[in-house]
């Protein structure tokens, strides 16, 4: 292949221009996330966080298994074949990396996050283009303002899939494009690929380019170019066939169990404000507290799905967008003929997206202004699987945005790059929180609530775990966590196991109950029983268990089976340990009548509440044992929850017996759970009280409650 010699300064332009915009976005992509996050390897995909975990297990599993059709079924993670699919693990990207051997190389969801930051650049030129910004400073310009939109970096904090907001860029390109010039052959193409990429990618990711599909549909109908039915038809025919070809290879026609019916509308929606009331904006002082955002906007009670912010710097060009609109209009100045015929069903498309956003619970601000009557029935099983409806804003927000940087691109001189310089860096400073907030997740790996042996022990290689209660049986956000640190571990060392937490829930009734469970594993039986505590030290789904002579605890249950002795973290388990403890006494806070046995530093139960608070460093209560107590030890069990402003962290509790130090327990602040502490029998004196003093050294005020609290108590029992 011959080079030649010499590049004229118009291609030396042009690859400047390409590589600033692909090689800037990779480093900032390496400083938020690392640079080998595409790699299997790196630290971070040892044990991910929050829905990162199932998405990466599904993938692992699938790798590791032998084709099957649909492409992308993987079996071993739920009593029948579940798409990968339903886990957001990316399934057209998970099929390539395992067809092409580098699937234990590397992990999808680095991958995509990595090819998504010079793709969301290039998808913004390409609307730009489109929009007939020629400069290519303002398009330079524009790319990285696409890579600080508030909205999709939001999305970089565990949603890795719905991180391809360049497939919505795109196909406003194409849209413009077609309304513009015409819809080609060519434009056909793009789109069909772009809805098969994206049915691959996200089904999110498909009503907005469905909207935009339908508007030039629209358009090219309306404006009655030449030939336009037959075009119309044959792009109907071609992004549709695309799509449900798509499904079938991927699997979409499994795991169809229930969505959320119209319970699940209106609830993940977009505030009325929403684009404009700030949200974790540096300039407002939201900072990133560890876990999310002061002063955020959270009416409903969900402040993560509708979060569609623009950022100051995208707004100040908004404003300039809207101040030469009206500059126009006051000039006299007319859209060209035709506009409104050929723009008008983008428009619509557009209304139509951000009403659906907004959705049935319209709020503005804090304020409820109206709850529309929702559907019943199939129409709302249908629209439900799209529960999370505050996301379409995202193409309405980028469409506003490419058409406010675009009018400023045509101001005379260097005064728009001015413009768009100014604005790119206010809206980096205003949306730093967001970064260092999704640095901050991808710092390190998860909290362990397994052994960490578990992950590597080998006497659990290609074992089937049998876990009770499943994963959509258990109403413990722990015990989730704990259930799918587990999977995962069992994934890794190619086991099976009867649950997983999907998209759609594909486990067995909860009523239904494996009668051998409560059996001693046989000789040669490899079965691993798997029973979470539900915040539980014994007795309730413990009890199932509880005369197995194989049984062995761990942070948040019970791993029942043979060979399983020796592993570090598993604590062997006595036939009948895991009864109900005999309660001799149980007093109930969570009542709306204050209990007697409570001392100083506690609060009163707040309304709808769960617990009692502590308000101080140290807060006392007074127990009585009964005449019945035996000699020797008991329990004083506390089911308590802890206070964390953020991030958060345990509470660290130490009880005090009548002045006397018993231990210390952290005590988690995301769900009630017992605390065991253990009081020898020198301090008790049947039928004589007793004084406890719970002793909190990091009880704490807050910027959301000015008391100084430690503890939320629900329960507080004698045992023995």
């Amino acid at each position: 292949m011959r080079f030649p010699s010499q590049l004229s300064h118009a291609q030396i332009e042009t690859l400047a221009f390409a590589a600033i915009v692909t090689i800037a976005p990779i480093l900032l992509c390496g400083f938020m996330f690392g640079f080998d996050i595409p790699l299997a390897s790196a630290k971070f995909w040892s044990n991910p966080k929050n829905d990162m975990l199932a998405m990466t297990t599904a993938y692992e599993a699938y790798v590791r298994q032998p084709w099957s059709f649909p492409l992308t079924m993987v079996s071993g993670l739920t009593p029948k074949p579940v798409s990968i699919v339903f886990a957001d693990s990316i399934p057209w990207l998970s099929l390539v990396l395992k067809a092409s051997g580098l699937g234990t190389l590397f992990n999808p969801l680095g991958v995509f996050l990595m090819l998504s930051y010079p793709l969301q650049a290039w998808g913004m030129i390409a609307l730009l283009r489109s929009l007939g910004v020629k400069s290519r400073l303002a398009l330079v310009l524009g790319g990285f303002l696409a890579l600080l939109f508030p909205s999709w970096i939001a999305r970089q904090f565990g949603h890795v899939a719905l991180c391809g907001h360049w497939l919505i860029l795109f196909a406003l390109s194409v849209t413009v494009s077609s309304v513009r010039e015409g819809l080609t052959p060519r434009r056909i193409g793009w789109f069909a690929a772009l809805a098969a990429l994206a049915t691959g990618v996200h089904a999110y990711h498909l009503p907005p380019i469905a909207a935009c599909f339908g508007a030039v549909l629209l358009s090219e109908l309306v404006q009655r170019r030449t030939g336009a039915w037959k075009r119309v038809a044959l792009a109907a025919v071609a992004v549709l066939a695309a799509v449900a070809v798509s499904a079938v290879v991927l699997g979409y026609g499994g795991g169809a169990s229930a969505a959320a019916g119209a319970g699940g509308l209106g609830y993940y929606a977009m505030n009325l404000l929403g684009p404009f009331w700030p949200q974790a904006s540096n300039l407002f002082g939201q900072h990133w507290t560890g876990a999310w955002f002061i002063g955020t906007l959270a009416p409903n009670g969900e402040y993560f799905e509708g979060f569609q912010f623009l950022g100051v710097g995208s707004l100040l060009l908004v404003a300039t967008l809207l101040g030469l609109a009206i500059r126009d209009r006051l000039a006299g100045r007319r859209p060209e003929p035709g506009f409104w015929l050929r723009w008008t069903p983008l428009i619509l498309a557009m209304v139509v997206l951000t009403a659906w956003s907004i959705g049935w619970s319209v709020y503005a601000g804090k304020a409820l202004l109206i709850t529309l009557p929702k559907p019943d029935g199939k129409v709302a099983d249908l629209l439900s699987i799209f529960r999370a409806h505050g996301r379409f804003f995202w193409a309405p927000g980028y469409l506003l945005l490419a058409l406010s940087i675009a009018a400023v691109a045509r101001l005379p001189g260097r005064l728009g790059v001015a413009v768009l310089a100014a604005a790119l860096a206010v809206q980096a400073y205003d949306s730093s929180p967001l970064r260092q907030g999704v640095r901050s997740t991808f710092a390190a790996p998860d909290e362990l609530d397994i052994p960490p042996a578990l992950a590597s022990a080998p006497a659990i290689r290609g074992r089937t775990w049998t876990f009770r209660p499943t994963y959509f049986c258990s109403n413990s956000t722990l015990d989730l966590r704990g259930v799918a640190q587990l999977v995962m571990a069992a994934a890794r060392s190619g086991g099976a196991t009867n649950t997983f937490g999907t998209a759609r829930n594909n486990d067995l009734p909860c009523d239904v109950i494996d009668p051998t469970v409560s059996q001693d594993a046989a000789p040669g039986d490899r079965r691993i029983t798997v029973v979470m505590g539900g915040g539980q030290m014994e007795g309730g789904v413990l009890a199932i268990v509880n005369q197995r002579r194989d049984c062995y605890r761990f942070k948040r249950g019970v791993l029942c089976g043979r060979d399983l002795g020796g592993i570090a973290g598993l604590e062997p388990m006595a036939p009948g340990q895991l009864a109900p403890k005999v309660q001799l006494l149980s007093v109930r806070l969570d009542q709306p009548l204050r209990s007697p046995i409570l001392g100083e530093g506690w609060s009163k139960l707040d309304p709808g509440g769960k617990g009692v608070w502590t308000l101080a460093h140290k807060a006392t209560f007074t127990l009585t044992p009964p005449a019945t107590l035996k000699p020797g030890p008991f329990n004083v069990d506390i089911v308590a929850i802890g206070f964390s402003d953020q991030p958060l962290r345990p509470q660290p509790v130490t009880l005090y017996a009548e002045g006397r130090r018993l231990e210390t327990q952290a005590v988690d602040p995301k769900d009630f759970i017992l605390y065991r502490f253990t009081a020898p029998k020198d301090v008790v004196k049947p039928g004589q009280p007793i004084r406890f003093t719970l002793d909190i050294p990091q009880a704490r005020v807050s910027s959301m409650d000015p008391r100084m609290l430690g503890v939320a108590v629900q329960e507080i029992r004698l045992a023995q």
